[in-house]
């Protein structure tokens, strides 16, 4: 009976020894300290006598100063937490460092590094004063004295719970006041609303591997069986023990992958009625957790394109998304790494539908058209549609040659729904994306996503003229990430982090769904339908108005028919344009730079112009000028001039001028819309002018803070959103009858409509009109 006592007093003392000998003695620590101290002086002394003494000035000794005091203030801030930590009760120590990771990590991811310092420390502080206080009042051992310095706590923590509670609760004024007002005038195309039903009857039907222990109708409800692929090459992430926990949930792993998805098909109204064979769409979620399905989500997507004569799949990738299990394994985190093994198994679901539809035996034999494929993703799966488009036109695995892929399959149309990007990088560059229709949309809300890196895929499409394709991006206002699905809710981060969301500005989610019906259904149409006319939704939403709720939305838009007269990427000189022969000059401009232009956290891969004027930088009017050279031969009544602009949200002045009685502070441009004239001049100087209001205003950058108490959110309110504006060239000559349209010379931006203003100018060209 006392053996065990004995024994674990024998290990107590053996502890005990080890610990003294492993201790310092105070003889050493005095000569440790010492030491380090020293350290600090020989490295002073050793920036004065090589970097100071040789080439002296007393500026450099200045800065030498400051930068060691800037070292030890951050040293006097480490020891007043050491301090504080040291000073406290062991027990509340223990309890404090217990709570604060967790803390921390709720609001980093949410805040970032700077607000969830700040917010967890006003959090705790207003804890410790509210319950330590409380418990003291309680204490009935407690004198009448003693209880007096509780109630000053108590106060003063209660003053701090409720200042950050009126933070986290109290209304927010517009902040896009400029767009209070802002009504799309309408002026629909003759075309039928591609947001309604279709004359089709929509089948559904479920594929899957008949063996899903999770989801019966991928089991034995699935209607057709598919057989498993080996993705374990492409997926280095499903190893370990959250590894073995993922397949124990599964029941396979990264070797046997299933094939797994819902089908709506159009089942014609009457026996005369088309009976395909019918475009071929498959769509594919994004990340949540695995253990909730998301492929759920898109039924009323599905409904509603088959009806319209697409068969349309709702991939199951849900084993590829992440769980708690996932932190067993830091080292294995996916975070987007999956993305190319996403999109590769779109292309093995292509793979299987070709055989289906080449199988005379099978009932859908001849029912798909394989010439005519899109691939559609949100979230993740945004990303993994691009990459799959990349990966279909090559044989090898550019990651891992030994890895055949030879798929080459029709894909007419590539689109994303609130994207990720650049999450996985293919030989460590961004995606490509060449003559590829391309369609991408993004909430201003989006507190999941919250930079539109879908805009720098955008940015990277790229035409060769051998194909006749467009790519289109749509920003919508007030949008948010997870409301493209029915099945993801309202909030766009988990539990607990979605109580710091603001939800309130978001728009409600008919809206939301009825805006991306719209524009994926006339996508479609245009591309793989062959219905050209839709092409002017995406240049501007006004022409489906009608269609459309109410809501401000940003549309830009390229097709191979344009001729670029500056796309700002062909060299460094800020005078010459992309067209052989281009020249661009500016006067009195305030700002007139090219560069690489930045979203809030990432940057958006393409060169711009950056222009700035300001009536307090230059009295006479600015303006920027490109003379058209050899593109002028391509001028004509059927031809329009269009470009990308945004407001650019920094200073109208440049740097280091301030104007009088300024001071040194610092002007951002004025939040309002902006108008400037818009020249053309042929080779006999005639002028013609328009507005630019007669396509519409510049309006400010859209402002959308996605997270409560917006001074702690460590991401920019707005980013950059280009809008595309057109201008036919028979609009100017009917402005003035004497412009030669076919002897043009030059297109010039006259910025004297408003005062001041700072743009970013992108895509500047000619383009054909049908």
């Amino acid at each position: 009976m006392n053996s065990n006592p004995t024994r674990w007093s024998r290990l107590k003392l053996a502890a005990q020894s080890l610990r003294r000998f492993l201790t310092p003695t105070s003889e050493a620590w005095s000569v440790a300290t010492w030491l380090m101290l020293a350290v600090w002086v020989v490295l002073f002394l050793s920036f004065i006598f090589i970097n100071v003494i040789p080439h002296f000035s007393f500026g450099k000794l200045v800065g030498l100063v400051a930068l060691f005091g800037a070292m030890a203030v951050v040293s006097l801030g480490l020891l007043l937490v050491i301090g504080f930590a040291s000073a406290v009760k062991r027990s509340f120590r223990v309890g404090l460092f217990f709570a604060l990771p967790p803390l921390l990590l709720l609001l980093v991811l949410t805040w970032g590094v700077g607000g969830a310092l700040f917010g967890s420390s006003v959090l705790l502080i207003a804890l410790i004063l509210v319950i330590g206080a409380t418990a003291t009042l309680l204490n009935r051992e407690s004198s009448t004295g003693a209880r007096l310095k509780p109630f000053a706590f108590l106060a003063i923590g209660t003053i701090l719970i409720g200042v950050s509670a009126y933070a986290l609760l109290k209304p927010v004024p517009d902040p896009n006041p400029a767009l209070a007002n802002y009504h799309p005038v309408s002026r629909s195309l003759p075309m039928p609303d591609p947001g309604k039903r279709g004359p089709y009857a929509a089948a559904y039907f479920t594929y899957g591997s008949g063996k899903d222990r999770r989801r019966p109708e991928f089991g034995a409800g699935a209607r057709y069986l598919t057989k498993s692929v080996d993705g374990s090459k492409l997926d280095r992430l499903w190893v370990g023990a959250d590894g073995w926990l993922r397949t124990h949930y599964w029941g396979f792993d990264a070797t046997a992958l299933p094939l797994q998805g819902r089908v709506w098909m159009p089942q014609a109204a009457s026996p005369d009625a088309d009976a395909g064979p019918f475009p071929l769409v498959l769509l594919v979620h994004g990340n949540y957790e695995m253990e909730v399905p998301s492929d759920t989500g898109y039924a009323y997507l599905g409904e509603l394109l088959a009806s319209q004569g697409f068969i349309v799949v709702s991939v199951d990738e849900n084993f590829l998304n992440g769980s708690l299990a996932d932190f067993l394994n830091p080292m294995t985190f996916r975070f987007g790494k999956e993305n190319k093994l996403r999109g590769w198994l779109l292309l093995e679901h292509l793979t299987q539908w070709q055989a289906w539809n080449n199988d005379s035996k099978f009932p859908l034999f001849g029912k798909i058209d394989m010439n005519r494929i899109a691939l559609i993703g949100h979230s993740r799966g945004g990303e993994a549609v691009a990459i799959a488009n990349a990966l279909n036109d090559l044989d090898r695995d550019p990651d891992d040659a030994t890895v055949a892929l030879n798929y080459h399959f029709k894909l007419g149309a590539v689109g994303a729904i609130a994207p990720a990007d650049g999450q996985y990088l293919l030989r460590g560059r961004p995606t490509p994306m060449r003559d590829t229709n391309y369609f991408v949309i993004e909430g201003s809300m989006d507190g999941d996503v919250t930079s539109f890196v879908g805009s720098a895929q955008y940015a990277r499409a790229s035409f060769s003229g051998a194909t006749k394709a467009f790519k289109a991006s749509v920003y919508v206002k007030g949008a948010n990430h997870t409301q493209f699905s029915t099945g993801w809710g309202r909030y766009d981060v988990w539990l607990p982090s979605k109580f710091l969301l603001d939800e309130r500005p978001i728009m409600e989610p008919e809206d939301q769904r009825q805006i991306l019906k719209v524009y994926l259904s006339a996508f479609l149409q245009a591309t793989l339908q062959g219905k050209d006319a839709f092409r002017a939704l995406f240049k501007d939403a006004r022409n489906g108005a009608d269609w459309l709720p109410h809501a401000y939305l940003v549309n830009n838009y390229a097709d191979s028919d344009t001729t670029w007269l500056a796309n700002y990427s062909e060299d460094i000189d800020p005078t010459t344009g992309t067209a052989a022969g281009v020249k661009i000059s500016g006067e009195n401009l305030s700002v007139w730079r090219e560069s690489f232009v930045n979203l809030k956290s990432s940057p958006l891969g393409a060169f711009a112009a950056v222009l700035g004027w300001d009536d307090r930088f230059s009295e006479r009017s600015a303006s920027y000028r490109i003379e058209l050279g050899d593109a002028a031969s391509l001028a004509n009544a059927n031809t329009s001039l269009v470009f990308s602009a945004s407001d650019a949200g920094i200073s109208t002045l440049p740097e280091g001028f301030h104007p009088k009685g300024s001071g040194t502070r610092k002007t951002k441009s004025a939040r309002e819309p902006l108008d400037w004239t818009i020249v053309l001049t042929d080779t006999n100087g005639t002028e013609a002018r328009l507005g630019l209001s007669q396509d519409a205003l510049l309006y400010p950058q859209i402002m959308g803070q996605t997270l409560r108490i917006h001074a702690l959110n460590g991401t920019p309110p707005s980013e950059i959103v280009l809008r595309r504006y057109q201008y036919p060239l028979k609009d100017f000559a009917a402005a003035n009858p004497h412009l030669a349209l076919t002897h043009l010379q030059s297109i010039r931006f006259d910025f004297d409509r408003t005062a001041r203003g700072a743009i970013v100018l992108s895509d500047v060209g000619l383009a054909k009109m049908y």
